[in-house]
């Protein structure tokens, strides 16, 4: 159902009012003259909420969702790193009318909440979509989540006992049972498929809900499919030097994680992203390249010293922390994205901006562990080590042909699996709900 939004100038003499989609060919021709607009209303019966917002994604979902007519506001905890912003990843002020800030969230403080506010701000949605620890508050509160969607750190930590500072201990200890409880109880899960070692979590959680194979849409194509918009930004100025001074230029934007990390899973690898770009200017001295890094993680002084090590300092450009409208700017500038080399994943947020920005992507992604959940999997440049490292960037310099094409062909695959499937299989299961009768909702 779609509604036929007249002008204020030819509304006060025609009331509004709605066309069946197979009528709407009809009438297009006879309201084209007034300036008419066709408009998805909001589907009735069901206001969605989304809880939390890490990296941005559920931002990205919230506009897909509003987009497909459903009613949805995004619930920001409080505790949400500050880069993570609405404001970040869009180009207009649109979000403002749907995204609002909780006074809860923060795991550390799950002990002393005063859970009468969490259920309040939860009362008005009788859909709910969560991430991070959503599914302990969620169940704290007597609420199960329709579809948990985590990002990571909310599956293979929150739920379990961790070591934490002493007087945040109880806290942790008691979000980990709600966590736990609040996971196994949401009808749906919806998490890609990971490396087998990872997959051992699913197990351990016992889930009671269905889970949905399946990248989530954590980027709002639709603002960066064909490059940013215009952005006065002195570091993106630079980027734009860089790009025309060079033959070659090469982005990795992961966190810088590869001595010390606070957990095994945060581990990229990017000590042999330097090692094996030191081996391929040896093999291609007159070559103008430059491979940009961000100031991210922990263990940035490390690469830097690493790099310095190495010699490599005039060819390696070091770049703040930046936004996704700024950073997908960087990546379309590039020449090849690299994303993560430690472990083999198929989708997480580098990968998949690489992929929507339509550039080729280098990481480690053992195939073996993906194929029996896709008919096709993107086109990528395999590296797991300085060698292959090594290898992959030789194809910038003698395979341009090839490196386009994995960059065209990532970026179809993108569509129709990191958008098209997660978008289509959550409205399904909103649809299913909204049809339950309300005794079994």
């Amino acid at each position: 159902m779609f509604i036929l939004e007249l002008p204020e100038s030819v509304g006060k003499q025609y009331p509004g009012f709605s066309l069946l989609n197979e009528e709407i060919m009809n009438f297009n021709l006879l309201f084209q003259t007034a300036n008419c607009k066709l408009k998805k209303p909001f589907l009735n019966k069901m206001k969605i909420g989304i809880v939390g917002n890490m990296n941005n994604s559920y931002f990205s979902l919230a506009r897909y969702l509003r987009d497909e007519g459903f009613e949805c506001e995004l619930l920001i905890f409080k505790n949400e790193p500050e880069h993570f912003d609405p404001s970040f990843d869009t180009f207009s002020n649109n979000y403002k009318s749907y995204c609002k800030n909780l006074s809860w969230g923060d795991p550390a403080n799950f002990l002393t909440q005063d859970f009468s506010i969490v259920k309040k701000d939860l009362e008005p949605y009788n859909f709910l979509i969560g991430n991070g620890p959503a599914p302990g508050y969620a169940a704290r509160v007597g609420r199960k989540l329709d579809i948990f969607m985590p990002y990571g750190y909310d599956l293979y930590s929150l739920p379990f006992y961790r070591m934490v500072h002493p007087l945040r201990l109880l806290s942790y200890l008691k979000l980990s049972h709600f966590q736990k409880q609040g996971i196994k109880e949401s009808r749906y899960v919806l998490f890609d498929r990971t490396n087998k070692e990872f997959e051992i979590f699913f197990e351990k959680l016992h889930l009671n809900g269905k889970r949905i194979i399946s990248p989530a849409p954590m980027l709002y194509h639709k603002d960066y499919e064909n490059g940013t918009a215009a952005i006065a930004h002195p570091v993106l100025d630079k980027v734009k030097k860089l790009r025309q001074e060079n033959e070659v230029l090469i982005v990795q934007h992961t966190r810088q994680v590869w001595k010390k990390a606070s957990d095994k899973w945060s581990y990229k690898g990017n000590d042999l992203l330097i090692k094996g770009y030191a081996k391929f200017l040896q093999q291609y001295p007159a070559l103008k390249a430059k491979l940009i890094l961000f100031e991210y993680g922990e263990n940035v002084e490390d690469t830097k010293k690493l790099i310095e090590q190495l010699q490599l300092n005039d060819a390696i450009v070091w770049m703040p922390m930046m936004p996704r409208n700024k950073l997908m700017e960087v990546l379309h500038l590039g020449d090849l994205i690299i994303g993560e080399l430690h472990h083999s994943w198929l989708s997480y947020g580098v990968a998949l901006e690489a992929l929507c920005a339509g550039k080729p992507l280098m990481h480690k992604r053992i195939d073996e562990e993906f194929n029996k959940d896709y008919s096709e999997l993107y086109p990528m440049i395999y590296a797991d080590s300085e060698e292959t490292v090594f290898e992959g960037l030789k194809k910038t310099v003698n395979n341009k042909a090839e490196i386009q094409s994995i960059g065209d062909g990532g970026k179809e695959w993108f569509y129709k699996y990191c958008v098209e499937k997660p978008i289509n299989e959550i409205g399904k299961i909103i649809q299913n709900k909204m049809n339950e009768k309300p005794g079994n909702a």
